[in-house]
Parts: C-alpha cells; structure tokens; sequence
C-alpha cells in the first residue's frame, strides 16, 4: 500500500471506511455484549447462538472492509467494490426492516443498526460515485 504521505484524502477516506468497517467486524468477536448493547438489542437475547451468527456477520465486514484497502491499491477496482459495499449495507438495510414490521421486540436494536446500514450505505454510494 502507498506511504500515508503519499495517499489522496479520498484514498485516506476509504481506508478510514474500511477500518470503520473492520472494527465493527471485530466487535462480536473482542466486545460482543457491550456491542449488542450499545445497539440496544435485550440482554435476554445475548445467547450463544446470537454470537454465532453475529461472528459470521463479522467475518463478512472484516472482508468488506479488507476490500476498501485494496480498492485504494488497485483503483481499478474501486467503483465495484464501493459498489458491492453500498449493496452489503442495503440489504442489511432491508433485513433490519423485518423485525420492524413484524414487531419482534427488538426495534430499538433493528433501528440502530438500520441507522448504521443507511450510513454506510450511502458513504459507499458516494464513493462510488467520485470513483466512477
């Protein structure tokens, strides 16, 4: 990768997206309870299978994440990858809608992480749009 010195501030943009998105890969591995909580899912359903399936949701972002850093390499590569971020995000976009509708109890959590996928859904489509 290219000296920080040597880095446009988009591709220091992108790379801070990407750490952003790694370091919420890790969270249900390092800080899985206090992850869950700060997005206001119940206590009650901090189970072992809730980590579970947190954990294989982490590894999917560290990879995405991983994805931003070689966009920044290769920027050949950039507009898909952004692209292909920005899609990750709506459909946990749209996955976040199904407690909601169906009132499952866990709005709150469902709303903050919809939040979360908004947010980075459109930083992605930004990028890719300054990249295209």
């Amino acid at each position: 990768m290219r000296s920080v010195l040597a880095m446009t501030p988009f591709d220091l943009v992108i790379s801070a997206m990407g750490l952003g998105r790694i370091a919420l890969g890790l969270a249900p591995f390092v800080a899985a309870r206090p992850a869950a909580r700060l997005l206001g899912f119940p206590i009650a359903h901090d189970t072992p299978t809730a980590r579970l399936m947190g954990r294989f949701f982490g590894v999917r972002d560290i990879g995405l994440g991983v994805l931003a850093f070689y966009a920044v390499r290769h920027p050949e590569t950039a507009p898909f990858i952004f692209l292909f971020n920005a899609f990750m995000d709506l459909g946990d976009l749209l996955s976040t809608a199904i407690p909601l509708v169906k009132r499952q109890g866990i709005d709150r959590g469902a709303a903050m992480s919809a939040l979360f996928a908004m947010t980075g859904g459109t930083a992605w489509l930004i990028a890719w749009l300054v990249a295209r």
